[in-house]
């Protein structure tokens, strides 16, 4: 028997509450973040910086979850997550993503105080800022919570050189305005969730065939910011050759979905293509 069994608590319900596929690219964008920095990347900070992030970003996530457990209830999508289902309480969900959270913070602060101040600044945006504050006001919140996406990049580049650097920044920004693109192109395929569930997401308020305007618009943003770290010396042609063709990709479902008025299928294509940009393109970055 598993020991989370034990507690009543499988591994898929952790995993769905943590998120753990989002929560490992993140993670991921961080450690690459770090390695492109570091000179040379030493094992032990890495491996503190792994379990920094992932603990920082899995409490959250965690958080998250719960303060949107009744609107999780509402929406076909995500109505079938360990809290609204009732197979993990909300009490046990938030102290256990507290617990994380903290510890991850605790851990961020053996490698220094800028790595545990980027995790706390991801909680704040997401929970404080995205969450509470503007996902059920505003059609462009993930703008804004988008940032706490990029806060492991930003940690990251902070436990190599022990500042905040322009380098970290750049970095930073492509994981946040990414985020827009990711959530968006998912929002149209689901716009009817979030409809339902009275959230004003940007194809809710602008309709699927702006919303998608939107998002290339977006994409090319991402694009161009991209290739700004290319010149600051973060990724290399070749490698941001690579990375632009899911990008691209996404792009051309996105026109297609234009010219066919089938923006939800196409949306949810470009949706794939656009989260494997975001590995490929930090790959590169470390390879670079």
């Amino acid at each position: 028997m598993q020991i989370s069994q034990y507690y009543g608590v499988n591994f898929k319900d952790l995993s769905d509450l943590f998120k753990f596929k989002q929560t490992a690219l993140l993670v991921f964008t961080g450690i690459m973040s770090y390695a492109e920095a570091a000179n040379p990347p030493r094992l032990d900070i890495a491996l503190l910086v792994f379990l920094s992030m992932f603990l920082c970003v899995a409490g959250t996530t965690g958080i998250n979850m719960v303060l949107d457990a009744d609107i999780d209830a509402k929406m076909f999508r995500t109505k079938h997550r360990p809290i609204p289902t009732e197979r993990i309480g909300r009490k046990e969900a938030a102290l256990m993503s507290l617990a994380l959270l903290i510890l991850g913070l605790a851990v961020g602060f053996m490698v220094n105080i800028y790595v545990s101040l980027a995790g706390f600044l991801g909680f704040l945006i997401d929970i404080i800022l995205y969450t509470v504050l503007l996902k059920k006001k505003n059609p462009i919140s993930v703008v804004f919570g988008g940032f706490a996406g990029g806060m492991p990049a930003l940690g990251g580049w902070a436990a190599a050189t022990g500042s905040f650097g322009l380098g970290g920044v750049v970095l930073m920004l492509v994981v946040a305005v990414w985020s827009s693109l990711h959530i968006w192109t998912l929002a149209i395929k689901y716009v009817d969730d979030y409809r339902n569930a009275g959230i004003p997401m940007l194809p809710v308020v602008i309709g699927e065939k702006k919303a998608s305007i939107f998002s290339i618009g977006v994409a090319l943003i991402v694009a161009s910011i991209a290739i700004y770290s290319m010149i600051f010396g973060l990724v290399s042609p070749f490698g941001l050759l690579i990375s632009f063709v899911p990008l691209a990709l996404a792009i051309v479902y996105l026109v297609k979905g234009l010219i066919t008025g089938e923006y939800h299928e196409y949306a949810f294509k470009a949706f794939k293509f656009v989260n494997m940009f975001m590995g490929i393109y930090f790959l590169a970055v470390f390879l670079t």
